[in-house]
């Protein structure tokens, strides 16, 4: 009794914290039973102290775990027994009966004649961790067979959206065939609603071959996608200004270009993004002759890039909507075109694993990043 009201002297530091701790001595006998382990199993220390643990608990004297024991009381070797893999050293119950989920650790701390050593086992409640991680992992399942039917799901509506747009522009291409010339043959033959009509039917013919046109190339950029290479930016954007040479010229546009790295990338998927934001700085230009300059930046991992004009500027309302497939703030009138080519920048660059935004003000210019990461696998 003598060593029984010495260790609690000792560990009455430990008598109330949170884990479960049982002090026993290498024949089993508690000498310490914390006020946890009185609440969790309902067993008062004055009723467990002085026994041998195994005579209440017999799954003790299984051999795993009288070998295991006797690695801690003699060589002073700790122990660890998980949840997954052992029965509960000593079982206990939450108020609704549902057994205790514990992680279980035993110490060896050395005796008092310094022979041998004590093994202090230590009983951590995981119930509520191992609930939440068993719930994270249903609706990280769940999400998971989401994401995967989204992204089979996307694919069918890509390669749809591919094959639809590649067959119907030869239909397409007879209709304005035919609607051009009943307005060479009939133009001013009949009244004037007539002509204005015969004038919609191909204006419209023309707009509809524009837009699937374009859907054709929005949809190749994972239909026809080719493997990532090694990439000059600066080769690849002189070769955008060149084929822009014409626009360039009629404009006066001036385009300053400052040092750009090499990536790994998808070339003429790259040529195509540095086109559509040169050719966007360009139409939206404001009374003042064009002025561009093009350049990178090294951020952590990844390049980040810029295109920066002095054209009419974005408001900031806008921001989201304009990387939208065929959103327009202009009408046709105002600026020609479908609405597609910052769509099909975006779908480019998250493509290549990084992502565009833009910066802008009303008459102060617009500045579009997107950023490529430095070291792609």
């Amino acid at each position: 009794m003598e060593e029984i009201q010495t260790t609690i002297t000792k560990f009455s530091l430990l008598d109330n914290v949170p884990i479960g701790l049982c002090l026993l001595r290498s024949d089993f006998i508690v000498l310490f039973w914390n006020q946890c382990l009185e609440n969790w199993t309902s067993i008062p220390r004055s009723e467990i102290l002085g026994t041998n643990i195994c005579d209440r608990y017999t799954q003790l004297n299984q051999s795993k775990y009288q070998f295991r024991f006797q690695q801690v009381f003699r060589s002073g070797f700790p122990a660890v027994f998980s949840p997954q893999l052992h029965q509960s050293l000593i079982p206990s119950f939450l108020p609704n009966g549902q057994e205790r989920i514990q992680q279980i650790t035993v110490n060896a701390i050395p005796d008092d004649d310094g022979d041998g050593f004590y093994a202090l086992i230590a009983l951590q409640d995981i119930t509520e961790l191992t609930s939440r991680l068993k719930k994270y992992q249903q609706e990280l399942t769940a999400r998971q067979k989401i994401q995967k039917e989204l992204e089979r799901s996307n694919a069918e509506l890509e390669q749809f959206a591919y094959l639809a747009s590649h067959d119907l522009q030869e239909p397409l291409r007879m209709v304005i065939s035919f609607t051009q010339l009943l307005a060479q043959r009939y133009r001013g033959k009949l009244d004037d609603d007539a002509d204005r009509i015969i004038d919609f039917a191909v204006d419209g013919a023309k707009r509809m071959e524009s837009l699937i046109r374009d859907l054709l190339t929005y949809s190749r950029v994972t239909i026809k996608a080719k493997p990532f290479e090694s990439v000059s930016c600066e080769e690849i954007l002189k070769l955008s200004i060149n084929n822009l040479q014409i626009t360039i010229a009629e404009t006066n546009t001036a385009i300053e270009i400052h040092p750009l790295p090499t990536v790994l990338g998808d070339r003429s998927q790259l040529i195509q993004v540095f086109q559509n934001l040169l050719t966007n700085a360009i139409k939206y230009r404001s009374a003042r002759p064009p002025k561009i300059e093009v350049g990178a930046e090294i951020a952590k991992n990844c390049w980040i890039f810029y295109v920066k004009d002095n054209g009419i500027g974005i408001d900031s309302r806008h921001f989201d909507r304009i990387f939208a497939i065929f959103q327009r703030l202009h009408t046709r009138a105002e600026y020609p075109g479908t609405g597609i080519g910052l769509a099909i920048c975006q779908k480019i660059v998250n493509r290549h694993g990084g992502k565009i935004w833009v910066e802008s003000e009303l008459g102060q210019g617009t500045i579009f990043y997107f950023t490529i990461p430095v070291n792609q696998k």
